[in-house]
């Protein structure tokens, strides 16, 4: 894991990675190089016609290759590697799937809520419906059921009305 950290993080802030492998002067380098293409393409005008990502990748790909070389060094080519395809499918397949899933959760338990709970058109319609059953009842026996609960344990699909009561 202490080497594929490195590589993973190098793809978010390139030159962190190199802060983990203890070479803080190419890191701040990196890092530096990062933030100030950034800077640049964000306040010079005639730079808008590049992508904000485009320097990024660059500064990433410069930043993965030293870890590689660094690695490489200390424990072989076929160690470098395997870290390498490691963190790429951490993060070009396994981190965005994830965001993906908590993301469509968190938004379609959002939806859910605001459509069961907080939906006012259909509380009011859902309470139309107990008002309409309450007073068929009246008008059949003549009163209103003493005990709600046993009211719409009448019938399953009324079950919800006891939340909505």
């Amino acid at each position: 894991m202490k080497n594929l950290l490195p590589f993973i993080i190098s793809f978010f802030l390139p030159g962190a990675g190199q802060f983990i492998l203890k070479d803080f002067k190419k890191g701040g380098i990196i890092l530096l190089v990062d933030i100030v293409s950034t800077y640049l393409i964000f306040n010079i005008d005639f730079l808008d016609l590049i992508p904000l990502w485009f320097p990024h990748i660059i500064i990433m790909i410069w930043a993965l290759f030293d870890i590689f070389d660094k690695i490489e060094k200390r424990d072989g080519k076929k160690s470098a590697t395997r870290y390498l395809a490691f963190s790429l499918l951490i993060v070009v397949i396994l981190f965005p799937l994830t965001l993906t899933l908590l993301t469509t959760g968190i938004f379609k338990g959002a939806e859910f809520i605001t459509n069961e709970y907080v939906n006012e058109d259909r509380t009011k319609e859902e309470m139309n419906k107990i008002s309409t059953e309450l007073s068929l009842y009246k008008n059949h026996y003549g009163v209103f059921p003493e005990n709600y609960e046993s009211f719409i344990r009448r019938k399953p699909i009324w079950g919800s009305w006891k939340a909505d009561s």
